[in-house]
């Protein structure tokens, strides 16, 4: 329908408008920081506005719920000052059929920070430190798409995915003879420090020669050196980093091993609440747009309040995780409580409209 579009439209268009406004306030303040590391080893000026850059999608999906928030204020706020909402409503679109609009684009939206939650900012954020490892240490090769490239002499290591407790995932490592031939590779399917050495898992080796390939399997190993641990202390993620898949997995790998799991459950359960809360978050402009829309001059002033409920309901959020965590509370129940408060208090709001 038309309405449909256009209302989706302008939520949209305003939204992205609130967006790059966020983007380049991060990107200055970012690039600011790393002013003072530019000319350590081999970190320039273009590393450091590309760390910047992969540096941002986290911190707008961090804020997601808010942005939307003001794009929605900001746009239907521009509808009540141009008449826009009284001629919908004159023309007999009730109140309920505007809101359906607003959750038709709330979905889209809510969608696609999921999407940006799940691959784009846990992907990104670990090409950025890679990166920065990578120009910052000598013995980094590369970072990036196929995971941290690591070097010790005349061995190469390449690990995919470094968990927050230093374990890793996927290690690779190649051997070279004196004439920088490879002579064996081996890949072991995870690795962890333990006692002063190297625990490698499921381990599969293949040995090159003259006469051909011999490969062989352990279930465990020890090793003495592999990886400097100053290094992986860098690179690690934290749990708000990682992907909702990558949480799930790492939970029960800590439920499996009878460690406390909590802090990466709630991670997990936020991931899945945040597209949630950005739906909830643009449904509470919609009374304060009609409120204001009844009185002249109002509309920069609920533009500030949304501003500063978004702010609001950010520390409340974190605050209300975080206080989950110390007193045990269900991650599910902790990660649930502020997105229900707020949708009774969007809910209570709308049914006052007239």
């Amino acid at each position: 329908m038309i309405i449909d579009r256009y209302i989706a439209r302008s939520i949209i268009s305003t939204t992205l408008g609130v967006l790059f406004v966020f983007a380049a306030l991060f990107l200055f303040i970012d690039f600011v920081r790393q002013l003072e590391h530019i000319g350590t080893k081999d970190f320039g000026l273009m590393e450091a506005i590309i760390f910047v850059l992969l540096s941002l999608p986290k911190k707008l999906y961090d804020l997601a719920p808010s942005i939307i928030l003001l794009g929605g204020l900001i746009s239907m706020g521009a509808m009540a000052t141009n008449s826009e909402l009284v001629v919908m409503r004159s023309s007999g679109i009730t109140v309920s059929r505007i809101i359906r609009s607003v959750i038709q684009t709330g979905l889209v939206l809510a969608i696609l920070v999921g999407l940006m939650g799940e691959f784009v900012a846990p992907y990104a954020t670990s090409m950025a430190r890679n990166l920065r490892a990578a120009a910052m240490d000598e013995h980094v090769l590369v970072g990036g798409a196929h995971g941290l490239w690591a070097r010790d002499d005349n061995r190469y290591f390449n690990v995919k995915t470094v968990m927050p407790d230093m374990k890793l995932r996927d290690v690779s490592i190649y051997q070279l003879d004196e004439n920088r031939k490879l002579k064996r590779s081996s890949h072991a399917r995870s690795a962890s420090f333990q006692n002063g050495h190297w625990l490698l898992r499921n381990v599969r080796h293949s040995e090159i020669s003259e006469t051909g390939v011999k490969t062989y399997q352990n279930k465990r190993e020890e090793w003495s050196s592999l990886i400097k641990l100053d290094l992986l202390e860098v690179l690690r993620l934290e749990p708000e980093e990682m992907s909702a898949l990558s949480l799930m997995q790492y939970s029960e790998y800590l439920e499996e091993n009878e460690l406390d799991a909590a802090v990466y459950q709630l991670a997990f359960w936020m991931k899945l609440f945040t597209p949630l809360a950005c739906l909830v978050m643009l449904l509470i402009a919609i009374p304060m747009v009609f409120t204001t829309s009844s009185r002249s001059g109002g509309i920069g002033q609920r533009v500030v309040i949304g501003l500063l409920f978004g702010i609001l309901f950010f520390i409340f959020n974190r605050a209300i995780n975080h206080l989950g965590v110390v007193y045990n509370v269900m991650p599910v129940i902790s990660a649930s409580i502020p997105l229900v408060f707020v949708t009774i208090i969007t809910v209570i709001m709308i049914r006052r409209i007239r």
